[in-house]
């Protein structure tokens, strides 16, 4: 990264030291005109990548279908906390409690559920593996096992390993076979779910890292069981 900086710079500086005496050489002259072309396009393209514009102020709220995903809590809750998650992440690591705490809140637990959508980031070579461990989870056991295998996913985000997966689904209680057999068998399909997740994500609700959640569609930022209170009270949701 430095190097791109410096550049500019050590060019402009070899230009100024550089310059042809009274009478000087053509040959220099033109190394000069080189030089000061090469700082014209270095300085056109910039010192170095630029920050992505931040999202305009959310005015409505995105649409942001449960779909098929795992839920915690009520199925007909008229509210929902949708959280975009990726297994390697340590600030999703450190969210993941806060969901279990929505739905045992005495004041949320009646009218509040938790959706999860997959959205494993591309520099994060473990979280799609444990994405689809999470989703095979679920198919043997149900929503209750995704849950569980999200929270030792979670919990060993530099082990995920797919010994560890069999391990893990043992210790939740699924029959590791099973398991073993809809992860290898259901790839295909968890690649899809994978995929449908992160784009809705991406197009619909403008996320652009890892944890993003939202309340009825409305970002979630103050992440806490107090401020998805806070924002039901305030979008009126509740």
């Amino acid at each position: 990264m430095m190097k791109k900086f410096l550049a500019p710079i050590a060019i402009v500086g070899l230009v100024a030291a550089c310059q042809p005496p009274a009478g000087g050489s053509k040959e220099l002259t033109e190394r000069i005109e080189k030089l000061e072309k090469k700082v014209e396009a270095l300085e056109k393209r910039g010192a170095g990548p630029q920050r992505p514009e931040p999202p305009p102020p959310q005015t409505t709220a995105y649409k942001i279908p449960n779909g098929d995903s795992p839920l915690m809590g009520k199925k007909d809750a008229k509210i929902t906390v949708t959280i975009f998650s990726d297994y390697q992440c340590p600030f999703c690591s450190r969210v993941d409690p806060m969901l279990h705490d929505i739905v045992k809140d005495a004041e949320l637990k009646d009218k509040v559920n938790v959706v999860f959508k997959q959205f494993p980031l591309s520099f994060h070579k473990d979280a799609k593996p444990a994405a689809k461990a999470a989703l095979a989870a679920r198919d043997v056991g149900g929503d209750e096992k995704f849950w569980d295998m999200s929270v030792k996913l979670y919990a060993a985000q530099k082990e995920l390993t797919a010994e560890n997966f069999s391990k893990w689904a043992g210790e939740i209680g699924l029959d590791v076979k099973k398991f073993e057999k809809a992860l290898k068998d259901n790839d295909a399909k968890y690649e899809e779910v994978i995929k449908k997740d992160s784009e809705l994500g991406s197009t619909e609700a403008k996320v652009r890292g890892t944890p993003s959640l939202f309340v009825n569609g409305w970002e979630l930022r103050q992440r806490s069981v107090d401020g998805v209170k806070a924002l039901i009270k305030e979008k009126n949701l509740g």
